[in-house]
C-alpha cells in the first residue's frame, strides 16, 4: 500500500509531499485508511486536502486498492501529530533546529536515551545517513546544560520523537 501511495503522490504532481505512514483499520463493513504525509518544510491543510482528493480518485480506479480496503472505506490524509515518532528519514530534515528525544544504541549495543537539539540531518544521498545532535543534560529545577554535539548514524536510532517546546 505504501509504494502505491508514493506512486500516486508522484502521479498527482505532489513530488514534494512524502509518505510518513499508512494505517488501515476498521471492520469487515468499512475500512479506515489514515495516510500521514509531510514535506521538508511542513505541510498545510490545503495540501492535505489536495492529496486526499487525488488519492480518492486513484483509489477508485485501482482494483488492487479495492482488494485491500474494500468498496466502502474512509480516507483521511493528515500530517503526523505532536508526539508521533519519526517514521521517514526526511522528517529529520524538516525538524532540523527542533528538540528531539532519542533512544539509540552505542557501538556496544547498549541502549541510551538523550534529549537534544537537532543541528544537522545528512539523510539523503549518503552511504551512512546520520544526524548531529546537541544533547541537553536535564537538571531538576534548572535549565538544561548543552554539551558537545554528537554524530549518530540513523541505523543506531531506535526511536525519535520531536519534543514540544514552550
Amino acid at each position: 500500500m505504501a509504494s502505491f501511495i508514493c506512486g500516486a503522490l508522484v502521479a498527482c504532481g505532489k513530488e514534494s509531499v512524502f509518505l510518513v505512514d499508512v494505517r488501515v483499520k476498521g471492520t469487515a463493513r468499512i475500512s479506515k485508511v489514515e495516510v500521514l504525509v509531510d514535506t521538508d518544510t511542513g505541510i498545510s491543510i490545503a495540501t492535505c486536502l489536495l492529496v486526499n482528493r487525488c488519492l480518492i480518485d486513484v483509489f477508485e480506479e485501482s482494483e488492487d486498492v479495492k482488494s485491500l480496503v474494500g468498496d466502502d472505506y474512509e480516507l483521511t490524509v493528515s500530517s503526523p501529530g505532536i508526539g508521533e515518532p519519526i517514521m521517514n528519514v526526511r522528517q529529520y530534515i524538516r525538524h532540523t533546529g527542533h528538540l528531539l528525544r532519542l533512544q539509540y544504541t552505542d557501538q556496544d549495543n547498549v541502549m541510551h536515551e538523550a534529549v537534544g537539539r537537532l543541528l544537522t540531518a545528512e539523510v539523503l544521498g549518503v552511504a551512512a545517513p546520520f544526524i548531529v545532535l546537541e544533547p541537553i543534560i536535564e537538571r531538576k529545577g534548572k535549565k538544561g546544560v548543552h554539551s558537545e554535539p554528537v554524530r549518530l548514524e540513523l541505523s543506531c536510532i531506535k526511536r525519535a520523537v520531536v519534543e514540544v517546546e514552550f
